[in-house]
């Protein structure tokens, strides 16, 4: 897909805030690296790229659900945004990398990290504001709740096995043993695994705050622009 095609997509399937917020994103790192001819943070393209999936799946859930799709057709779409539903928050930790490098100041660096970290957040709550919308709608208000907790605490833990284990959401088709291996050893042993559930615990509780105070201005762009 060219440039100028995802652009079309992202206007299409989205708010102007959320393009804004990733074009300042790409902007700084472009800036970045026009001025010191170095790609260090490149891959942070590549993370910004999978926190707007979610929110791509969360679109098609709500077109699906506005065409009368029946439940079980939006079950496969809602597991696949619940996988890809932890690269967009990820973003956060990014900041591990914020460091003094030649070239840069890195007061920089850090307002550049904090573009995509803003970017990231703002579509995961935006894609989770949408399923629970979907949910809220066909389950009942309870139902919706609780599906937006077991969300923002899947998705801490997500971040726990993509930032410390280094597994990636497609290890889900190509590593599904590894993936369950590593998956179901906290839960298993807990106590072994202390790191993993106070990872789970901060960004999950961390999303979940972010979902309250942003998520209803956001989806209410959404909206508008899509509409």
């Amino acid at each position: 897909m060219t440039s100028s095609a995802l652009l079309r997509f992202a206007l299409r399937a989205g708010s102007a805030s959320f393009v804004q917020s990733s074009a300042l994103a790409v902007a700084l790192l472009a800036a970045r690296v026009g001025w010191t001819r170095e790609r260090v943070y490149g891959f942070l393209l590549w993370n910004l790229l999978l926190a707007w999936i979610p929110y791509a799946c969360a679109v098609a859930v709500r077109a699906f659900d506005r065409r009368g799709a029946r439940t079980l057709t939006l079950v496969p779409l809602l597991l696949v945004w619940l996988a890809f539903l932890p690269n967009a928050p990820y973003l956060v930790t990014d900041f591990v990398h914020l460091r003094w490098r030649d070239g840069a100041p890195l007061w920089f660096d850090a307002a550049m990290l904090a573009s995509y970290a803003w970017a990231g957040v703002g579509l995961g709550v935006a894609s989770l504001r949408i399923c629970s919308s979907v949910v809220r709608a066909r389950r009942g208000p309870w139902t919706a709740a609780a599906f937006v907790a077991l969300s923002g605490l899947a998705t801490g833990f997500g971040i726990y096995l993509g930032r410390f284990v280094r597994l990636n959401t497609w290890d889900v088709a190509t590593r599904p043993l590894t993936v369950l291996e590593q998956s179901l050893s906290p839960v298993l042993h807990p106590l072994e695994h202390p790191r993993a559930w106070v990872v789970t615990l901060t960004f999950g509780l961390f999303f979940l705050a972010a979902y309250g105070v942003r998520g209803e201005a956001l989806v209410r762009a959404s909206s508008r622009t899509s509409s």
